[in-house]
């Protein structure tokens, strides 16, 4: 979720379970706590891929947090001992800012490693967007009374922030399902078997992304709980996962494979060998992108992962909006080629290394 979203979150908790001794000074550690965890992208990885994938993960560990909640909660205990707060108390508030915020990031379609060092596939509910003001507005508000009066007089306020926001939170979940429901209904009828099914939201979780992962297509929707129509319209595209299938073996790719349920492509473009995380984003238009190789003198070289730049359509975006109200609005890509167009097949192997 979004810094401004996770400070008010951690700033509510705390101004709930410590404002009555700390006052404002409650608000200011919760937002402090409750950016902790997204510390971890300043640890430099060897290439783009890692710090995609190693972003969320043992900084967002229930575990780690829970241990790290104890001496946290000692240094606090020292640092204000005439504050009248018990070890267990301090304890609490800093668990519960540090625990929401992962949690909070689990509701998103990113990917969160929940569980590390489990290397179970990180956990992404994906059932709000990544910036949402009505997740996130009813904590600014408490947050702002908080600031401006006493602890008996806010505490009300904030409580009832948290609760409209995790209220909200509940129905991004039930919204996603009636989503899902139609796609499932849509699939059963075109006879298509699916080996993933993500259903992602924009803003306010009315209109829906829905993304069909089969084993060499992937299959691209929206759906809005406004339309009448009750089946769900894809469009199919190759994932051009049979054309580099010699890429498949390799660490980037078999992270990515993990990272994303599957849920990515492999496309050729100006030489250049890149892999698409699918989850974020539409088509043509992807959020996270990636260079894997380089076609030299007819073959194809691995070369440390880096990131490609992210273009904005305006346009599409403003289709979007309107799609939400209107199920006619076509949001088709510009053109609907192959993802892979020469064949990849040609490849210098990198070393290996653990996928988990």
């Amino acid at each position: 979720m979004d810094s401004v979203s996770q400070i008010a979150l951690g700033a509510s908790l705390a101004h709930v379970t410590l404002g009555e001794k700390l006052g404002r000074w409650a608000l200011l550690l919760g937002g402090v706590i409750g950016s902790v965890p997204d510390l971890d992208v300043l640890v430099p990885y060897e290439d783009a891929v890692e710090n995609f994938t190693y972003h969320r993960s043992w900084s967002h560990s229930l575990f780690v947090l829970t241990v790290l909640s104890i001496p946290l909660a000692w240094l606090c205990k020292r640092a204000v001992p005439k504050v009248d707060v018990t070890i267990g108390r301090w304890w609490l508030a800093l668990w519960l800012v540090l625990v929401t915020h992962a949690l909070l990031d689990g509701f998103t379609v990113y990917g969160t490693q929940l569980w590390w060092p489990l290397t179970t596939p990180p956990v992404a509910w994906g059932s709000i967007f990544i910036i949402d003001p009505v997740y996130t507005l009813p904590l600014l508000v408490g947050v702002v009374a908080a600031w401006r009066y006493p602890w008996r007089h806010s505490r009300a306020t904030v409580l009832a922030g948290l609760l409209l926001s995790s209220t909200y939170l509940g129905w991004t979940l039930v919204s996603q399902q009636l989503t899902l429901q139609k796609v499932k209904v849509t699939l059963a009828q075109s006879d298509i078997k699916a080996n993933h099914i993500l259903v992602a939201p924009f803003p306010f979780s009315l209109l829906w992304r829905v993304l069909v992962v089969t084993d060499d297509r992937y299959l691209e929707g929206f759906s809005s709980l406004l339309d009448e129509d009750p089946s769900v319209a894809l469009n199919s595209f190759d994932n051009g996962k049979h054309r580099c299938r010699d890429w498949l073996d390799t660490w980037p790719v078999q992270r990515m494979d993990w990272f994303t349920r599957g849920a990515f492509a492999l496309s050729s473009r100006d030489e250049l060998l890149v892999l698409t995380d699918l989850r974020m984003g539409i088509e043509d238009d992807y959020v996270f992108e990636f260079v894997l190789g380089e076609r030299r003198d007819a073959e194809w070289q691995a070369v440390p992962a880096r990131q490609l730049p992210l273009n904005i359509d305006a346009e599409r975006m403003r289709r979007l909006l309107k799609r939400m109200f209107d199920e006619d609005t076509d949001l088709a890509p510009p053109t609907l080629t192959p993802a892979a167009e020469v064949d990849c097949s040609v490849v210098r192997q990198v070393a290996a290394r653990a996928v988990n």
